[in-house]
């Protein structure tokens, strides 16, 4: 059900989508919002809509998209579970 409103509120230019859509900017896993936890499985979606267009086409502009958002997501993870405490 919420994956089927994601998919309806997104605009039908993926190029734009690209510029406007980042990864969202959490810094404690413990202090996550709900608005914050929204905007992390809106990007999961997008990512995985990106992913599957690349199988479907094999364009190189679509595997870009891919690499790129799977980068921020997994620099995103690292931080949120990284044991180490934050001292500062």
């Amino acid at each position: 059900m919420i994956l089927g409103r994601i998919r309806s509120i997104k605009p039908k230019n993926d190029k734009f989508l690209m510029e406007t859509l980042n990864a969202p900017k959490i810094e404690d896993l413990s202090k996550i919002t709900p608005a914050q936890a929204a905007e992390y499985v809106r990007y999961v979606a997008e990512l995985r809509h990106q992913q599957r267009r690349y199988f479907a086409t094999r364009k190189p502009d679509a595997l870009e998209a891919s690499k790129q958002m799977e980068k921020e997501l997994d620099r995103l993870n690292a931080c949120l579970l990284d044991p180490t405490p934050k001292l500062f």
